[in-house]
């Protein structure tokens, strides 16, 4: 396995260059063709922008690695996100709905910030805010956890559902994923989220 060293970011730009700058080297390293290369180096932007739109205590390890040819973008973070954070987050939207939550990246940030949350502090959070949490669900690998639990969701759950999907909005979301970068270049996305423990792994094409 060929793997780029890990890099500290957190929310901010704090490390988000010098991710960006290791993420050159190792493509040059890699001797990938143009189109392979351009693809990658897209992916990595599109996470660590992701990284960077997010607020709270969010400090994360960011890393490339190949094996067998298929490259996969990994982030790994311990982070700690209550009710009262996700909150914060939601009451600077005058709506009070998740206004951060645009586009697919935007939505992978919200699967991450509310899977850290117990099932009740969600569905507290659904009656008072109204928040959706569709994407979220229809994506999930097994049923809704309980808080300690381990949580997974894939894109490629994500799209099977939604094809079998009779809902109103069902356009706009396959609209939202072609529009995607990341959506459209990676193979699959898989968040893992185990009490304070979230990994993110996106499988390049």
């Amino acid at each position: 396995m060929k793997k780029m060293s890990q890099i500290r970011i957190s929310g901010g730009d704090e490390g988000t260059e010098e991710a960006l700058d290791a993420v050159d080297k190792y493509i040059r390293s890699s001797a990938l063709e143009n189109k392979k290369a351009l693809h990658l180096r897209l992916i990595c932007e599109e996470t660590l922008g992701m990284v960077r739109a997010m607020t709270g205590d969010f400090e994360a390890l960011f890393w490339i690695e190949e094996e067998n040819g298929e490259f996969k973008v990994r982030l790994q973070a311990d982070t700690i996100m209550d009710k009262e954070k996700k909150e914060a987050l939601l009451s600077v939207s005058t709506k009070h709905e998740n206004a951060s939550a645009k586009g697919f990246m935007g939505k992978i940030s919200d699967i991450i910030q509310n899977g850290l949350l117990s099932f009740d502090e969600s569905a507290k959070l659904q009656q008072e805010y109204g928040v959706g949490y569709d994407f979220m669900t229809m994506g999930l690998m097994g049923e809704y956890p309980a808080a300690g639990v381990p949580m997974m969701w894939s894109l490629e759950n994500y799209r099977g559902t939604l094809q079998d999907s009779e809902s109103e909005e069902k356009d706009e979301e396959v609209d939202e994923l072609e529009k995607s970068i990341v959506a459209s270049l990676a193979k699959d996305v898989i968040v893992g989220v185990k009490n304070d423990h979230v990994d993110l792994t996106i499988v390049c094409k």
